[in-house]
């Protein structure tokens, strides 16, 4: 079996676009909520604490947060390329097919992977459908003018 190349970056800008977007969407909410996790619990966890090691525990906190948040950035980053690529593939694709037709070259149907986006897979049917509509169109016998 043949093995292709994957370049997941098919249109860097909208992908590096939206990719940033989800990480800082999930950054804020993951903050929010050990903000929300510390203020609930705080009151009650420090009761326990000895005054001399608060200072250290909120260290702590802090330290390991940002220790997690780093690889999960990564994580985060990586899946959102991901995600990206299976929307960026069949909308360069689409753009291609369409613009050969108009520059009127012959255009296999368009064929997407498995994995991409159900409601790409239904626009590129649907323009599969309208480039047959172009080709018979083509292949008819010209009309005079009226």
């Amino acid at each position: 079996m043949k093995r292709r190349r994957v370049h997941y970056l098919i249109d860097r800008k909208m992908q590096l676009t939206c990719t940033a977007r989800f990480l800082v969407i999930t950054v804020l909410f993951g903050l929010f909520m050990g903000f929300l996790a510390y203020v609930t619990i705080w009151p009650v966890a420090s009761a326990f604490i000895p005054k001399g090691l608060i200072d250290l525990v909120k260290h702590q906190i802090f330290v390991r947060t940002i220790l997690f948040l780093i690889p999960a950035i990564f994580v985060i980053t990586g899946f959102g390329i991901v995600v990206s690529h299976r929307i960026a593939g069949p909308i360069f694709r689409i753009k291609r097919t369409i613009n050969d037709v108009v520059r009127g070259k012959e255009v296999e149907l368009i064929r997407l992977r498995k994995k991409d986006e159900k409601a790409l897979k239904d626009l590129a049917e649907s323009i599969n459908k309208l480039m047959g509509l172009v080709k018979e169109l083509r292949g008819a016998p010209s009309r005079p003018p009226q």
